[in-house]
């Protein structure tokens, strides 16, 4: 920033939280038709099944034991640019992920702000490694690259590495060099 110069930071997951959980019964929050966890977003305030699309108020209790103990677990994309904003308070943040390009033209949006340096970070799901040349990028990082890794699938780790290759693509395509971090658990994976 100091520089001048932007980033691109790819976290494969939306939302602000990945999934609730309740710490008095141990059960999650599910989607009531394809059983898996509901997503807190917190600029619409509600849960979202990223599947079906199904959205559901916040409860204030757990539906599955009337305890008071729900717990939001994981980050999203959402989370980051918070998370990013209290840290780095003068820096211009953009998000793009299915959320932020639901509507006509948004994508391109997005793209032609960053493009035009009106951005210095831009936050978003697998969309952001995808072929983009932004000359000012010196920076790529890949967060949490665990949730992509561990997912339980054979081409896990080859999606995983496909993903990290295309983010390290982005930095370093002007003329000043760029850097490329990783966050793992796993760096001898």
């Amino acid at each position: 920033l100091q520089r001048g110069q932007q980033a691109i930071l790819l976290m494969n997951r939306r939302g602000f939280h990945t999934y609730v959980l309740c710490k008095d019964c141990g059960e999650r929050l599910e989607c009531p038709h394809c059983s898996i966890a509901l997503t807190y977003h917190r600029q619409q305030n509600s849960l979202v099944c990223h599947y079906c699309g199904y959205q559901q108020s916040l409860p204030k209790r757990c539906p599955h034991c009337g305890g008071s103990g729900l717990q939001y677990m994981g980050t999203g994309t959402e989370r980051v640019v918070d998370d990013l904003k209290s840290q780095l308070p003068q820096a211009r943040i953009l998000r793009m992920d299915l959320d932020s390009t639901r509507q006509a033209g948004s994508h391109t949006e997005i793209l032609k702000e960053f493009q035009d340096e009106k951005a210095d970070i831009l936050v978003g799901t697998q969309m952001v490694a995808k072929g983009f040349d932004f000359p000012k990028v010196t920076l790529a990082a890949v967060l949490h690259i665990d949730g992509v890794l561990n997912i339980p699938d054979y081409s896990s780790g080859e999606k995983a590495f496909q993903l990290m290759v295309q983010t390290a693509g982005r930095a370093g395509r002007g003329n000043e060099p760029g850097q490329v971090m990783i966050q793992t658990f796993f760096p001898e994976n």
